[in-house]
């Protein structure tokens, strides 16, 4: 956890000590022993809902895979993990860019297509939309499993990073130009009639025949990590 996050719920913590002690002194007339048992509640309630509030968005909770469904779920992810002392800040803020910009391009194609639901390019859209996010999930499992005490490793994990966020890129290019391409031909656009769709299909192989490449030049790194790395 950051320092300013630590800072942050102290200084919560100390306005609900002040508000205990406000309503003790509102109490007016009771009993000494009332007024303790009071102050003694609010306190305990709000530490305990503070600690739930902490606990339930800390990283390792909302990083956990069977949670994480969408866009949305993976943004919150790493939104978390940059509340903990990280040093792959500047990839975790990429990550949730091309995120959000994945989400932006998926409405505008349905926005194109006028929400047909028969086209053939939302194949193509959820093909792109489950590559993202399973790298996405690649890039959580690598934040997750570095080791601070062995920072000798962190170039190893940089460039691992810095290849899966490459390939979201290439693929949210392609992306775009096809989504432009329909919107230039309009209701009438098929598959032959759109280049670009034969370029992101491409990409997608490409990236994942570089992906089988990468895994087989990483046969040396440990079990636990290979097996977060799928």
């Amino acid at each position: 956890m950051k320092t300013s996050t630590k800072i942050a719920l102290l200084f919560l913590t100390g306005i609900e000590i002040l508000v205990a002690l406000l309503l003790f002194n509102l109490m007016g007339g009771a009993s000494m022993g009332a007024k303790a048992a009071v102050l003694v509640a609010v306190v305990l309630i709000s530490l305990a809902l503070d600690a739930a509030v902490l606990h339930g968005n800390s990283a390792s909770v909302v990083s956990d895979a069977k949670k994480l469904k969408d866009a949305d779920d993976y943004i919150r992810a790493f939104n978390a993990w940059l509340n903990e002392d990280t040093p792959f800040e500047n990839y975790i803020k990429l990550a949730i860019r091309q995120l959000e910009s994945l989400k932006r391009k998926q409405k505008a194609l349905r926005a194109v297509l006028d929400d047909s639901k028969d086209s053939p390019f939302l194949t193509t859209a959820n093909e792109v939309d489950q590559y993202v996010l399973a790298n996405s999930k690649r890039i959580l499992n690598r934040v997750m499993i570095y080791d601070q005490g062995d920072p000798t490793k962190f170039n190893m994990h940089a460039t691992y990073l810095e290849a899966i966020l490459g390939e979201n890129a290439h693929v949210l290019s392609d992306f775009e130009n096809l989504i432009l391409e329909i919107s230039q031909i309009g209701d009438n656009a098929t598959a032959a009639s759109t280049p670009c769709l034969t370029e992101l299909t491409k990409a997608l192989q490409s990236v994942r025949s570089g992906e089988d490449a990468w895994e087989q030049q990483n046969q040396h790194v440990d079990p636990p990590q290979q097996m977060m790395m799928q």
